[in-house]
C-alpha cells in the first residue's frame, strides 16, 4: 500500500496514517476482515503492493483511533480494554486462527465498541440496526466466550452479558437539536446491539470462514452481494418549491403518481418529480480495489 499526500498535509499526519499500529499478525483472519466481503479481502491481499490511498481520506479513521488512545489514558486495573483475542479449532474456524480486539468490557458484562461516526448514520442505526455493527460485536462476543478464562478483573471472571455501540458524532450540531425532535440531544449516543445465541454466533463464523477460505482458493472470486455493495436502487423524489430536501422519495414512478394524486398536487405546479439513478455506493465511493 502506498500513501499519497495530494493536499500537502503535515508530515506528522502522513506518518500517523502510514504507521497504523493495527496488525492481524498471528491470525489468518481478523473479526473486521471476517465480516467484510471475501472479494474485497482477497483482491486487497493479491494487489496490496499496487494499492494507493490518499492520507486525506484516512482522517476520520485517524479520529477513530484517537478515541482508543484516550480510553487507554483512563485505563485502571479493574478495566478490560483493548484486549486482542485469538481462537482456532477444526469445527468452527476449520483450522484458521480468528483474531479480534474489543474496545471495552465493563465489569458488569457490557461489551462496548466505540465508533466515531455521523449523526445521520447514528439516527439510521437506531431505527434500522446496522448489520456490520451487529456482526462485528457478535464475533467479538464469540472470541470473549472462547477466551473466558483470560477475562478477569481482580481475579473474578467477567462474562459478556450485553453488547453496545458508543457512537461519537463527529458532525453533531447544537442548532439541529433545536430544529429537529429526533436529532441526537448530545454528541454521544449509546446504541444497544442484539446479542445472538452461542449457536448463532458459531454458525455465522463457520459460514463466513468457509466463504473466505473458498474465495482464497478460487480463480473466479464471488461477487459482492447487493447489501455488501450498499446498493441504492433507482428512486423518484418529489421536490417542492421553496424546499431543499425532497418531500417524498418513492421507488417507482407509479408510486409517485399515486402519491401526488392522493395529496391533490399537480406536477409542474409548485412541485416536480426528479429521477434519482441508483448506484452501488461502496463500489463507487469507498472501495479501494
Amino acid at each position: 500500500m502506498e500513501y499519497t499526500n495530494a493536499s500537502n498535509l503535515p508530515k506528522a499526519i502522513e506518518r500517523a496514517v502510514s504507521n497504523d499500529p493495527y496488525s492481524s499478525k498471528g491470525s489468518n483472519i481478523s473479526a473486521t476482515r471476517l465480516i467484510a466481503p471475501p472479494r474485497i479481502r482477497v483482491l486487497e491481499m493479491r494487489n496490496w503492493d499496487l494499492l494507493k490511498e490518499d492520507v486525506s481520506d484516512k482522517i476520520f479513521a485517524l479520529l477513530g483511533q484517537s478515541v482508543h488512545h484516550i480510553i487507554q489514558r483512563s485505563k485502571q486495573r479493574v478495566d478490560l480494554s483493548e484486549r486482542r483475542l485469538f481462537y482456532k479449532d477444526d469445527k468452527i474456524t476449520n483450522g484458521w486462527t480468528l483474531s479480534g480486539s474489543f474496545d471495552y468490557l465493563e465489569r458488569d458484562g457490557r461489551l462496548i465498541d466505540f465508533k466515531v461516526t455521523s449523526a445521520w448514520a447514528t439516527l439510521n442505526a437506531l431505527e434500522n440496526p446496522k448489520p456490520e455493527w451487529e456482526n462485528q460485536l457478535n464475533v467479538l462476543d464469540f472470541l470473549c466466550r472462547k477466551n473466558q478464562k483470560t477475562l478477569t478483573s481482580y481475579s473474578k471472571p467477567v462474562k459478556v452479558r450485553s453488547l453496545s455501540i458508543m457512537a461519537i458524532l463527529r458532525d453533531w450540531s447544537k442548532l439541529r437539536v433545536m430544529q429537529s425532535d429526533n436529532y441526537p440531544k448530545k454528541q454521544v449516543v449509546m446504541i444497544p446491539i442484539r446479542r445472538w445465541t452461542p449457536e448463532e454466533q458459531d454458525d455465522y463464523i463457520k459460514a463466513r470462514i468457509k466463504l473466505h477460505q473458498d474465495a482464497e482458493k478460487s480463480s473466479k472470486l464471488p461477487l459482492c452481494t447487493a447489501k455488501e455493495r450498499w446498493r441504492k436502487e433507482d428512486s423518484y423524489a418529489l421536490m417542492v418549491d421553496g424546499r431543499k430536501s425532497a418531500k417524498r422519495v418513492l421507488p417507482t414512478k407509479e408510486d409517485m403518481a399515486q402519491y401526488i394524486k392522493a395529496n391533490k398536487m399537480v406536477e409542474g405546479q409548485g412541485c416536480k418529480v426528479v429521477f434519482r439513478k441508483g448506484e452501488d455506493v461502496r463500489c463507487m465511493h469507498y472501495c479501494r480495489v
